[in-house]
Parts: structure tokens; C-alpha cells; sequence
């Protein structure tokens, strides 16, 4: 069966105009033009770490610490949230098991009655 003619072969499109999210309100096109290849950053912040990426070298650096470290208070409550938060996880996770225990006999219950 030939597919020529068919609303299924495939057309080719044309070319999509790029649109630049520069505020610099230069276009796609010349962007890299005006600035260089590298004209943006990536840097992230990982807790109180800032580490930027050296896009030539193709790794990550740390920049050195960003804020003042957590004091103990503030730690005691984070650890104390925490340990909560898991303990609720853990509940959680009890419940759904029971839940699909429940669900797999009632399946199973199902299926019997409709064999039978």
C-alpha cells in the first residue's frame, strides 16, 4: 500500500522565525552575533553553596559560600520537622499498602464471583 497522496505522509514545514527573549531587544539571529556565544551564565545555589558552570571546561565550580550559616537552633527545628516529615511518610506509606492489600482482595473476590 503506497502512502503517496495520503493525508498521513509527511509535508515538510517551513522554517520557523526564532523569537529573542533578550530584553536587549536584538534578535535571535544576532544575539550570539553581539555577545559572544557565551553571553548568559548558569549558576545555581545548593543550600548555602553557589556554584556556577564553566560552559568551556564543562564542570561545575563553587563560588564559595552565599549566606551565614544555619545556627544550632534553627537546626534543631529543621531536624525536628524533618524527622516529622518522615514519620508522616512512613504513615502514609502503611496506609497505601494497606489500601492496595484491600484492593487486591476485593479484585480477587471480584474475579471468583464471575468465574463461578
Amino acid at each position: 500500500m503506497s502512502l503517496r497522496g495520503s493525508s498521513f505522509s509527511i509535508h515538510k514545514s517551513k522554517a520557523r522565525q526564532f523569537v529573542s527573549l533578550s530584553p536587549l531587544k536584538i534578535s535571535a539571529a544576532e544575539l550570539p552575533r553581539e555577545l559572544g556565544t557565551q553571553y548568559q551564565t548558569i549558576d545555581a545555589r545548593i543550600g548555602d553553596q553557589k556554584m556556577t558552570y564553566n560552559t568551556e571546561q564543562g564542570y561545575w565550580q563553587s563560588d564559595g559560600a552565599v549566606s551565614a550559616p544555619i545556627n544550632s537552633r534553627d537546626m534543631a527545628k529543621l531536624e525536628k520537622t524533618k524527622r516529622e516529615l518522615e514519620e508522616d511518610n512512613d504513615a502514609l506509606r502503611a496506609k497505601v499498602e494497606v489500601l492496595l492489600e484491600m484492593l487486591a482482595e476485593v479484585t480477587a473476590e471480584h474475579e471468583i464471583r464471575h468465574r463461578a
